[in-house]
């Protein structure tokens, strides 16, 4: 999967729910973080497209997210997966907390925090992600603001 990755971004897309700071095309770069985001509004997403050619098998993903001043990180979202951007299967992740308004874990080398989480076994392939906003962010808002998404898992060339 390695050397497909360059060929991979280029046929893919991303789009946010609305426009904020930033450009979307901002989150695939992997070497420096930008704040590119939403507007702060109540169920914001970001939507990732692989394609028409390819579906994913997704085992894990990892985000970098929240803003250079290291505010608005995510606190309460949810993965989700499509074949066809309109229906939307939740993605169970192993993101489990007691409390659900408790941070969950990242590693922070500020101003970014970064976080990888597996996805649970027979999720099915998918050619759509979105990340969806569930609640709040660290600020108290709504909005997402990313700086990196990774997909992880079996690449199928259809």
């Amino acid at each position: 999967m390695c050397l497909e990755k360059r060929s991979l971004i280029s046929k893919t897309y991303c789009y946010p729910s609305s426009d904020g700071p930033g450009k979307a095309s901002d989150i695939f770069n992997y070497r420096n973080g930008t704040t590119s985001g939403t507007q702060e509004t109540k169920g914001s997403w970001w939507c990732i497209d692989l394609g028409k050619n390819y579906l994913l098998g997704i085992t894990h993903y990892a985000l970098r997210h929240g803003r250079s001043d290291g505010e608005s990180i995510l606190r309460q979202w949810q993965l989700q997966g499509s074949t066809d951007a309109k229906s939307w299967t939740k993605l169970e992740t192993s993101i489990k907390r007691d409390n659900p308004n408790d941070p969950p874990p990242f590693r922070d080398p500020h101003p970014f925090v970064t976080g990888t989480w597996p996805v649970e076994d027979k999720a099915g392939v998918f050619r759509f992600f979105r990340i969806l906003q569930t609640g709040r962010n660290s600020s108290g808002r709504y909005g997402i603001f990313l700086s990196g998404v990774e997909l992880y898992g079996i690449l199928l060339d259809v």
